[in-house]
């Protein structure tokens, strides 16, 4: 053996990361390579550890390592393998550089030695093949990714409300937690609420982080901003149709991005008003808002516009609900009628499915329209007719449309299969909507907020007296039936 009298530093790394695993821990590393120190008689002066990986430059135990030896307290480096330095453009030269000055005399891995003088284009080739193989890596998960992504699979962890699944190698619901998904869809779906609200109420409901605390404002935003939950995935830009349950339907899902984008959207308030939002002036069409004054509501024009002549008139809350009622009374309809509607169209139900196989025939061939303009899209940027920068925003829209469109394939067909659920929540309109007038006079303030969501908007005042008002459907085809409606229009509006 060749005496040696020359000081070494030990570095150890092992990576956190999933795409650059090391089999050895640091414990084992620094094991077997004081044990090849002894052998070799190295003397080892200093021993770093670190837990990070090289595919970018800026460890901090490694770039200590370097200040180390540049600064002539050690002349020499011993380490597994020259990967476990350097896995990158950046620190691959620092260290080729401090090899030519000489103020790095040696390398000493577990198979090889490097020096100065006869070995740094062999470490070149190693340093670019571990460079190499962290680029061909990290190609190869993005490719299986986009591959499981297009069998409508999730190939990363469970988001919240689900488990991932060993056995099918998707995701399945999460039992325990899935409800508070629906949930916060829900009540952010109504408008009356922020996410701090929500927040609030998850919290006091039983919704835990896993560090115990509650789910923040910011939290609730980007879970109902998700379509992951409707059955959708996106990726760089790209929709992809899970093969996953949605927790919630794509309806409530599009619901909840209307209140999002509405700029009028909920905002906290210390006294809550429930006609506030509801009620328009209608001789100046600006919104009524509302204030408390000694124990009462109050609610008034905005003047919004500056040429109101009835911002001044103050309408108390006991002077409106009856109002308001009177609305509602026009959705009544008797409870045994509502039962002869229910089993007419009970009776009628699977006969006459044409109009649905329409709808479905014109989606497919919408479908099928987009599946030939991708092809010509494809034989068009073969024969270099168009640009690869056109050909790839062409084809995400396209594809895009299609995921959206078979989507919608798909949830008319379930909705075709459950005619039988959806009859008997039909029925539960009715009854809701004939008595929700009494609801309405006997809730509390929140519980007639709730009420009016459902039923009306836009409700118009002027003179202290009703102007205009639109009912939300299906309760708009309800208010305009007869109320003593014969058997057959009966079958029609059951249909």
């Amino acid at each position: 053996m060749i005496p040696n009298i020359m000081k070494f530093v030990l570095y150890c790394r092992k990576s956190t990361e999933s795409d650059d695993r090391q089999v050895l821990s640091l414990d084992s590393q620094e094991k077997e390579l004081l044990a090849l120190a002894e052998r070799l008689g190295l003397d080892i002066v200093k021993i770093f550890r670190e837990s990070k990986s090289a595919k970018a430059p800026g460890r901090p135990v490694f770039n200590k390592m370097l200040k180390f030896v540049s600064s002539g307290k050690a002349e020499a480096i011993l380490c597994w393998k020259i990967d476990r330095l350097t896995r990158n453009p950046i620190d691959s030269g620092q260290i080729q550089w401090l090899l030519q000055n000489d103020q790095i005399k040696r390398i000493q891995t577990f198979e090889k030695n490097f020096l100065p003088s006869d070995n740094v284009l062999l470490m070149s080739i190693e340093q670019g093949m571990a460079s190499q193989y962290i680029r061909d890596l990290s190609s190869n998960i993005k490719r299986g990714n986009r591959a499981k992504l297009e069998k409508g699979e999730w190939p990363n962890r469970a988001p919240f409300g689900y488990l991932n699944d060993k056995a099918t190698k998707n995701i399945c619901i999460n039992p325990a937690n899935s409800k508070y998904v629906v949930r916060a869809f829900e009540l952010y779906a109504t408008g009356s609420y922020s996410f701090k609200q929500i927040s609030e109420i998850l919290f006091n409901e039983g919704l835990r982080a896993l560090t115990g605390k509650k789910f923040f404002s910011g939290n609730i935003y980007r879970l109902v901003k998700s379509s992951f939950y409707c059955g959708i995935m996106e990726r760089d830009g790209k929709l992809y149709l899970g093969t996953y349950e949605p927790i919630i339907s794509k309806d409530l899902f599009d619901k909840v991005q209307e209140v999002i984008h509405n700029k009028n959207r909920p905002r906290s308030q210390t006294h809550f008003f429930p006609l506030r939002g509801f009620l328009v002036c209608g001789n100046c069409g600006c919104s009524l808002t509302a204030s408390l004054k000694k124990g009462y509501d109050y609610y008034y024009c905005t003047n919004s516009k500056g040429i109101c002549t009835e911002h001044k008139t103050y309408m108390r809350e006991n002077t409106l609900y009856p109002i308001v009622a009177s609305l509602l009374e026009k959705l009544y309809l008797d409870e045994e009628l509502i039962d002869i509607l229910y089993a007419s169209a009970k009776e009628k139900l699977g006969l006459d499915d044409e109009y649905l196989k329409s709808i479905l025939a014109t989606l497919q061939k919408s479908l099928d329209a987009l599946t030939v303009k991708e092809s010509r899209l494809v034989d068009t940027f073969l024969d270099r007719q168009v640009s690869k920068e056109i050909y790839d925003a062409k084809i995400l829209e396209i594809q895009n449309e299609k995921v959206l469109l078979t989507k919608q394939i798909s949830d008319m067909k379930e909705k075709h299969a459950l005619d039988i659920s959806t009859l008997e929540r039909t029925k539960n309109v009715f009854l809701r909507a004939s008595r929700s007038q009494k609801e309405f006079l006997n809730a509390e303030p929140k519980e007639k907020r709730e009420v009016l969501e459902n039923i009306v908007w836009n409700v118009s005042l002027k003179e202290q007296n009703m102007l205009d008002y639109q009912f939300k459907s299906p309760y708009l085809i309800l208010s305009k039936m007869p109320k003593n409606p014969s058997f057959e229009s009966l079958r029609g509006h059951s249909c």
